[in-house]
């Protein structure tokens, strides 16, 4: 708190903060603004003196503070500045309420009114209140930024479902939106499902400039890494990256539920309280930090929690790695889960193989397939994984053959239909998006349709 405060306009960075927190419920954190608002409102006709249709001047401020704050986008992971959501509003509150009071004496002791008079003192409150003032370029945010809100708050809660409805809702997914998706696949044991619920994401447009020509840079490794690693066990890397975020952008309670989740499971119980005694302390966060307490007293709650049975199966052999993603959280874990070998549990076999075709990587189906089928010799190979097998065989380095492996003879032959199709638009030379749009009619929950035609993977 005194370090805030020290600061230039520090005052009102620690009363935002505070007032932020009531975002939590949305609803509570726009009445309280919509309140200040009014406020303001009225003191500003008040204070000019505004009659009639004039009085629609005093709605100017609060039309551009609600603009900014709609435009905000990406920014709100970037910025800097505390309590960006109420600063400016509480800014102009103090400016005009103060110019107001400060009239209204001078007109009743001095009896002295100039008609420039409410101006200067509007501009000489607003100067007294020491803002910090940034100036930022901004567009109305896509749809799917208000969607990757949701999907974090439902990933965080648990809420599986609800991830999927709100992939299936956007046309056109961003990269990590798929990775939401294929975390809510991943815990309720539907993997094999990934090709078939648009498994294409797209980077999200450049929507926020800095002024004067910086382009905003957006990466997963800033939007939700430390939720990301954690989801899929990576217990180092979801703490190193939810600490390099406090350091840098400030302390969050997203970011304080992730070491302690962290924490918890690797048994740092002393370390866990601390987090969860910050939590406390706090108005909305009191009662998730009171559940997550029991764990460190109940081993036995811990074990039979959904979190634990869900992040227990993908925590490796090798508990103190941790080295650098270099920034890139999504080519981090596509990496790293196609080059584990020898997967202890089910559900990490079932990671590791569609990791291996989400990237791509050929050479590492290859060798989990092989090592998939000698395992299960006598189950039926799973249909993603006969999808991806015929596709793959026709390389020449490949160490599958269609006479070794039980593949599925509808597979097969709809798999030749595929290539039939392809073959044929090849030679009416239809663009590849147009193509793209025919085939995907019909094979566009195969796995053929993905690796063909999802061109744009780019990782950011």
């Amino acid at each position: 708190m005194l370090e805030i405060i020290s600061e230039r306009g520090g005052l009102w960075a620690w009363i935002g903060c505070w007032l932020t927190q009531f975002f939590y419920y949305p609803w509570i954190g726009a009445a309280i603004l919509i309140l200040l608002w009014l406020i303001t409102y009225y003191c500003l006709i008040s204070l000019f003196s505004l009659k009639g249709w004039a009085r629609l001047f005093a709605l100017l401020p609060q039309c551009a503070l609600l603009y900014l704050l709609l435009c905000l986008g990406y920014w709100i992971y970037y910025i800097k500045s505390a309590g960006i959501a109420f600063v400016p509003t509480l800014v102009l509150l103090y400016a005009s309420f103060l110019a107001l009071i400060t009239d209204y004496l001078i007109r009743r002791f001095l009896h002295h009114a100039r008609w420039w008079q409410p101006y200067l003192l509007f501009l000489l409150s607003f100067i007294s209140a020491r803002p910090v003032l940034k100036i930022y370029s901004v567009t109305m945010p896509e749809k799917s930024f208000y969607s990757e809100l949701r999907m974090y708050r439902a990933v965080e809660e648990g809420r599986w479902k609800d991830i999927i409805s709100e992939h299936h809702a956007i046309a056109q997914p961003t990269n990590l939106m798929v990775v939401y998706k294929n975390i809510a696949l991943m815990h309720t044991d539907k993997l094999q499902d990934m090709f078939k619920t648009n498994n294409c994401g797209s980077v999200p447009a450049p929507i926020t400039r800095l002024m004067p020509a910086d382009t905003l840079q957006i990466h997963i490794s800033r939007l939700a890494a430390p939720m990301v690693y954690f989801q899929y066990g990576q217990l180092n890397y979801a703490y190193e990256r939810a600490m390099s975020n406090i350091v840098k952008y400030g302390l969050t309670a997203r970011d304080i539920k992730v070491m302690t989740r962290c924490a918890i499971m690797n048994q740092e119980f002393d370390l866990a309280r601390k987090y969860i005694s910050l939590l406390k302390a706090s108005i909305f966060h009191r009662q998730w930090a009171n559940q997550q307490e029991r764990f460190i007293y109940s081993s036995t709650l811990l074990m039979q929690s959904d979190e634990f049975k869900n992040i227990a199966p993908l925590l490796t052999d090798e508990p103190d790695n941790l080295d650098s993603d270099n920034g890139m959280c999504e080519q981090w874990i596509l990496n790293h889960f196609a080059d584990l070998l020898h997967p202890s549990n089910p559900k990490l076999e079932e990671v590791i193989i569609t990791t291996s075709l989400w990237a791509k990587d050929e050479y590492a189906f290859d060798v989990h397939f092989y090592n998939y089928v000698n395992a299960h010799p006598n189950d039926a190979i799973p249909q993603l994984y006969q999808e991806a097998a015929i596709l793959l065989c026709t390389r020449e380095d490949s160490p599958i053959t269609l006479d070794h492996f039980p593949f599925d003879k509808f597979i097969a032959d709809r798999y030749n239909r595929f290539v039939n199709d392809y073959n044929q638009l090849s030679a009416q030379r239809l663009s590849d998006t147009e193509m793209s749009k025919r085939l995907h009619a019909v094979y566009g929950d195969s796995y053929w349709w993905y690796y063909y035609f999802y061109t744009d993977f780019n990782l950011y």
